[in-house]
């Protein structure tokens, strides 16, 4: 059965309200410290940089209350893609006098280097798998969009809708449960009329032929939900690009803007040291 929850493997979109220190900053502010955590691990220049990065993620998790779980649980899906690509790591690199020669398979060597290189593309894209995940641990889906609007809004005197922007980013948030819990629904449908779904040890290729009759049903709901939801909005007038007000008033504090500066100091050390 634990084949049919694809909602509860989906980590991103959901938010975990916890009251903690992290939380009641200005959401504006929490994007800023995501946004140059991502850039500075994306960026790091070596695997101890990634490393830091990494733990000052997991600190944020810590003093957000928030079980490690439930950040875990996100990196299950993406890891033997992940596996993979660091696979082709470990034979990247030819033995010299600075990289040292581990083993030796048929005509394939496996160096330090390459050790290194496939330590560190996992470790590189755990750490964004769970800065990402934070956007939506610790932020609701209205304080994103109510941030995002406040920080894109220098591009309108830039004649750039970012109104548009958040809208995409908006459906986009608002899409991903639906998508899974409809992949959910088809796969209950067809386990129901005979599918091997919730069989276990099953090989590559069986979960193959169950994931492709699954993809035709789950783009036609989408298509159709997209229609519906284009009507609704067409219905609304949106498009018109009126000024909006917002009910909720963002306040920028000072401890705020000490987080911001903290991490954007964090980060510029990450990328230079």
């Amino acid at each position: 059965m634990a084949n049919f929850e694809f909602t509860q493997n989906l980590s991103f979109g959901q938010y975990l309200p916890t009251n903690s220190w992290f939380h009641q900053r200005d959401p504006r502010a929490k994007i800023l410290v995501i946004f140059f955590l991502m850039m500075a691990i994306t960026f790091a220049r070596n695997t101890y940089m990634v490393f830091a990065g990494l733990l000052i993620v997991l600190f944020i998790f810590l003093i957000s209350h928030i079980p490690l779980k439930n950040a875990l649980r996100g990196i299950r899906t993406p890891l033997p893609f992940l596996i993979f690509i660091a696979f082709f790591q470990l034979f990247r690199f030819a033995p010299g006098a600075d990289n040292i020669l581990i083993l030796t398979i048929w005509s394939f060597t496996i160096t330090m280097q390459g050790l290194l290189a496939a330590g560190t593309i996992i470790l590189r894209f755990v750490s964004l798998i769970l800065t990402i995940s934070l956007v939506s641990f610790t932020l609701s889906t209205s304080d994103l969009i109510y941030g995002l609007q406040s920080l894109l809004k220098p591009l309108n005197w830039l004649k750039i809708p970012s109104e548009d922007f958040i809208m995409v980013v908006q459906i986009t948030l608002r899409f991903l449960p639906l998508l899974g819990q409809a992949t959910e629904q088809i796969a209950k449908a067809q386990a129901a009329r005979g599918a091997a779904w919730g069989v276990k040890n099953q090989n590559f290729k069986q979960r193959i032929q169950l994931i492709i009759p699954v993809i035709v049903p789950m783009f036609l709901t989408s298509l159709q939900k997209a229609e519906t939801m284009a009507m609704a909005m067409d219905s609304r007038g949106y498009g018109n690009h009126l000024k909006r007000g917002a009910y909720r008033q963002l306040t920028f504090k000072k401890q705020d803007g000490f987080l911001v500066v903290t991490a954007f100091l964090i980060s510029v050390m990450l990328l230079y040291l």
